[in-house]
Formats: structure tokens, sequence, C-alpha cells
């Protein structure tokens, strides 16, 4: 009887879960956090925003910048803290149940738990408008400070929900809240410049960079009619990341290009792909979907198209923290996050790996080594669960590349004499003086009368 009724509670507590319209703030999984080297880079090292690290004896410096942050905010937009917190407080039952009860089982007090979303949020509203690099005085801290602030409140465990900022913001639309989480995004945690003067006015997003694009950013999104907001700040990241419409496509041309000849595929590495013939190259639209195999010369000559990625010390967390949340139960998603990443840690396998895709001008390289980076895509790609069909189309391609043996010579062939000018000038000139030789061989046959 008894093993019943708690099979029955555990059953109610999964049936909850699952059947809550939008995710809860939460912890991040025991199943990823326990793993060697992973726990630092789920949890915060300045500043706790929310209640899950709140009072931790390391971020007790963040409490007095918090603070701080706070009252810059609520003199720079002229609004009164008493009516803020009152929003607050009025809404707290509502509020609480956008956190799982182990998150605030710990805050028994309303009052207590009111006052640090108030006080919280405040100071992230204005870490979003405020948080410039190059000027690290309009938040009174220095450049390193700031750095550590950005990557802080882009932690699973570091959310507030949207509600609270929208309830603290003063906007009259969720359309002003959401640019200013967009462009926080955007210019301090994939890219590493500003937006331009034609991103400014909405008519060019890339971020452009001597030419070279950041891959994951998207920051296009039409405001028309009802806004569809996010969860939370690490939400907001997800979704600019991806792109609805392409993931409709990117399903589509994975059922159109999956059969049965593919039912068993091989994961290969690039030093196994350079081997067949196929060259990698950047892609130009550097979204993390837009990866595509292609035979642009004749059929002949083979290319693996990838996006442009750039790997720095933000890598790690960030794509952690985003990897967290795509397994996080409540999340309905399809792991696109989860299945760039393994895409792209099958594909590295060694540090010649990484130097051939910074030679094609695919990766770039702020970390140091070639094996710094081999050795971070092994990591982030330990125990993940991705889509199959997200990059079923490619994989599938380069199967039926490899199970083409004529193909796989031509290509080869074409790799091993054509990939350079220098291989060019030597194979001309080796059939040019073939030719010669016949020549010669021929009149010294036929000699004339």
């Amino acid at each position: 009887m008894v093993n019943n009724t708690i099979y029955s509670r555990e059953e109610l507590l999964i049936e909850s879960i699952f059947s809550h319209s939008v995710p809860k703030i939460q912890k991040v999984a025991h199943y990823l956090r326990d793993r060697k080297h992973f726990a630092k880079h789920y949890s915060p090292r300045l500043v706790s925003i929310g209640p899950i690290h709140h009072g931790a004896k390391n971020l007790q410096p963040g409490e007095k910048y918090k603070l701080m942050w706070a009252s810059m905010y609520l003199k720079r937009t002229k609004q009164d803290a008493q009516a803020l917190y009152q929003k607050i407080a009025s809404k707290i039952k509502q509020l609480k149940e956008l956190f799982v009860d182990v998150v605030i089982g710990n805050v028994h007090d309303d009052e207590k738990l009111s006052w640090m979303l108030f006080v919280d949020g405040c100071a992230l509203l204005q870490i979003l408008d405020k948080g410039e690099l190059d000027e690290p005085e309009e938040l009174k801290v220095k450049v390193d400070q700031l750095v550590l602030v950005w990557q802080d409140v882009l932690l699973l465990e570091n959310q507030l929900p949207y509600k609270v900022l929208q309830l603290l913001s003063g906007h009259e639309n969720d359309a002003k809240l959401l640019e200013t989480m967009k462009k926080f995004i955007v210019c301090h945690h994939l890219s590493p410049v500003r937006p331009t003067k034609k991103q400014d006015t909405g008519e060019d997003n890339a971020l452009v960079e001597e030419g070279h694009t950041r891959v994951d950013i998207k920051n296009n999104d039409t405001l028309q009619g009802e806004v569809e907001t996010p969860f939370h700040l690490l939400d907001q990241l997800h979704r600019n990341v991806l792109d609805d419409q392409d993931q409709k496509m990117e399903d589509t041309r994975s059922k159109q290009n999956t059969d049965d000849d593919c039912d068993m595929i091989t994961y290969r590495n690039i030093k196994e792909l350079r081997a067949a013939g196929i060259k990698m190259k950047a892609n130009h639209s550097h979204k993390l979907r837009d990866i595509s195999f292609s035979y642009p010369l004749l059929c002949l000559w083979e290319e693996l198209r990838l996006p442009k990625i750039i790997v720095d010390y933000t890598t790690a967390p960030t794509y952690l923290n985003l990897i967290a949340y795509e397994m996080c139960p409540d999340f309905k998603n399809n792991y696109e996050i989860c299945s760039f990443v393994a895409f792209m840690d099958s594909l590295i396998d060694h540090p010649d790996d990484v130097k051939e895709l910074r030679s094609a001008g695919i990766l770039y390289n702020v970390l140091g080594s070639d094996e710094e980076v081999e050795k971070l895509f092994n990591t982030i790609g330990t125990d993940l669960v991705h889509d199959r069909k997200i990059y079923s189309h490619v994989r599938c391609q380069i199967e039926k590349h490899y199970r083409s043996k004529c193909r796989t010579w031509i290509a080869l062939g074409c790799h091993t004499y054509f990939a350079t000018p220098w291989a060019i000038t030597a194979l001309f000139a080796a059939v040019l003086a073939l030719v010669l030789t016949f020549i010669q061989a021929w009149f010294a046959v036929n000699p004339k009368k």
C-alpha cells in the first residue's frame, strides 16, 4: 500500500512538471553538474540572480553591487521604489509558481522573496541597459568584473522569470524590453563586436568583424501583433541562436534526404573526410543549422559547408548552460544546441581537425592552442542527447559519398591534384613534359625527309 502511494506521488510530480505551460526556474540536472570539471561552468562567480545561489559566501561582494545597480536603475528611470516593490509583492504567489518548489523551498517568507526579486530584477535591468564593455564606469566596476557579470547573468541557475523584468521595466509594451535583452545578448555574449549602424536601424543584423560574422546570432525578429515573450534571459539567448523558420525548413530537408540507404551511418572526423576528398568551406549564412554537403564542381568536388564559429573563454559556459536548459524536463524542444555541439564533436577528434577548420576560415581560435579547442568540444560534447533528424540529410549525403567508390576516387584525385595552385602547376608541368616527350619520340621515329 505504501509503495503504491509513493508511486502515485511520483507520477503526479512528473505529470505536473510536463503539464506546466512554461519552463520553471530550476537547477542544472545533477547528472550534468556532477561531471568532472563541469560544475564551475554552472555557478556564478560574482553575482547571484534569483534564489538558487542567494546568500552564498563567495558572492557576498555581489550583494553590494546589486544594491548599487538597483539604486542606479531607479534613479535613472525615475521610478518609485516602493511602488515597484508593491508590484512584485502583489504578484508574489503567481511569481512563485514560475520556480520549482525545491528552489524556493528555503524561502518561506514571501516578503523576503519579494525583496530579493525586486533588488535582483532592478539590478539586472540596469546591467542589460548599461553593461557596456567600453564604459564599465556606467556600472561602477572594472572591466574584469563586468566580464564576470556578463557570464553570470546567462547561467541557467541565475535566471529571473521574464514576468519579474516586465513588472519592473516600466515599459508600456514588451517590444522595448525585448529590444534591450536582444541588444545585450548580441553585443556581449555570442559576438565580440558591436552592431553596426545598419543593425541599429534594423536594416541588417549581421555582425561584421573584418568581413566575418558570428555564427550564432540572429536579431531580426519581427514584433508584429502580439509579442512572443521569452521565459527568461537564457531562453531569449536560445531563441536568438535558433530560428523557427529555419527549423521547419531543416526538418523538411531531413525527411526528404533520409532514406533506407542511410540507416547505418558512421560518424567521421575531418581527417577522414579530407582523405575521401571532401573539402571544408565556410558557410555565408552564419546560422547553426546551415550545415550542408554539395558538389559545386561538375559533381567532382565535394564540399562540407559549416557556419563560422569563434571559440573563446565564453564558449564552454555558454553552450553548457544552453545544453542544460534544453535538457530541463519541462522545456519541450528539439535539442538543437545539443545536436550542433554533437555534430561538431563528431568532426573534431584531433588538433589537426581544428587546424583544418582554422585554415578553411570556419573556426576562429581565441583560446590558444588547437589542443585546447579539441579538448573543449570533446568535453562539452559528452553525454549529449541530440535530435538525429536535424543533420541527417548531411550525414546521409556523406555516407553515400563514402559508399560510392568511383566518386570517392575522383574526388580524392581532384583534391590531390587541384587543391592548390602549386598542385595544379605541377600537374600541368607534368602533362606538358609528357606531351613534349611524346612529340620528341614521335619525331625521332618519324624524322623529316
